[in-house]
């Protein structure tokens, strides 16, 4: 065989198995502890798509397969009946039976979600049992990096820089005047989380810089606080890329901010995408984010019930 026969062949293999890893589709659910599943998101083709009525969407008196928009009814097939669930903290993925549709608490609100023979566990709602898929794709679990693992120092000198920047431009633009501190507060990472087992993982993390003066002076001891969340990429061995950063001013209540908490990862072909549950005060939402080197790029964004 010829050098260029070899080289037309690799190319063809390449464009084979990056076409099928385009061209698979499946459908991304929460998994609640309840036993319920609530479909939020597609993936078609390459693209990402609503796959199932928001919170407080659609039919929440008496939902139908037949009454309910979905993926499925726009692709003209069946709700997917088996679906695998895997667990947020790892473990092996636990195939469940869809055997109706109802709809459930969401918050203050309603959800229209697909009941499973799955069992009921203890932990209560918001809390997730997991992510589900209504194929075989692999997921990857999330990890919390634990405090005394050497990467929380790297993320914080990485973060307190831009963090303090970005709290000086928020506050001139919002008029918010910043307490004037000695010694001045210092940055510290609250939440930092990695794919589990991966040692180049992209890191998700949440930041505060806690203020020992109260942000109101008719509640004294509501301190102040600046939180930025955002995402870190490896660059080599050591350094380490901030994306994507958002800024809170705000106190003790936090009402502003928006935290995430990342559920799971899926690897398609060259591309990587997490699934996160984002909270607010009184609400929280499904994400799929996709994690390139060019940045972070959120597909998705669909409300999960709030009050």
């Amino acid at each position: 065989m010829t050098l260029h026969v070899c080289l037309r062949a690799a190319l063809l293999l390449i464009g084979a198995v990056t076409t099928l890893a385009q061209s698979s589709s499946f459908t991304v659910a929460i998994a609640r502890p309840d036993g319920y599943l609530v479909p939020f998101a597609a993936y078609t083709n390459g693209h990402w798509e609503r796959a199932w009525p928001a919170a407080d969407e659609g039919n929440v008196d008496k939902p139908t397969f037949e009454n309910t928009p979905s993926v499925w009814r726009r692709h003209g097939r069946p709700v997917s009946k088996t679906w695998h669930v895997w667990p947020m903290r790892g473990g092996p993925s636990l195939q469940t039976r869809v055997t109706g549709v109802e709809s459930v608490e969401a918050h203050c609100g309603a959800q229209v979600a697909l009941k499973t023979d799955l069992q009921p566990s203890k932990a209560e709602h918001p809390n997730k049992l997991g992510v589900a898929v209504d194929s075989r794709q692999p997921l990857v679990s999330i990890e919390a990096v634990p405090k005394l693992d050497p990467l929380w120092q790297r993320a914080e000198r990485a973060v307190a820089p831009t963090l303090s920047q970005l709290e000086a431009q928020r506050a001139q633009a919002d008029r918010v005047q910043l307490p004037l501190e000695t010694p001045r507060p210092i940055v510290q990472i609250t939440a930092l989380y990695r794919e589990s087992r991966s040692t180049n993982s992209p890191l998700y993390f949440v930041a505060e810089k806690p203020y020992r003066t109260a942000r109101a002076a008719e509640e004294p001891l509501c301190k102040a606080v600046t939180i930025m969340t955002g995402w870190l990429t490896r660059e080599g061995a050591e350094a380490l890329t901030l994306h994507s950063p958002r800024v809170f001013l705000t106190d003790c209540d936090a009402k502003e901010v928006r935290t995430a908490e990342p559920l799971a990862a899926i690897h398609l072909s060259d591309r990587l995408f997490w699934i996160l549950q984002e909270h607010g005060y009184e609400d929280e939402s499904y994400i799929v984010a996709e994690i390139a080197r060019s940045g972070i790029r959120y597909h998705l964004a669909v409300n999960g019930g709030g009050c």
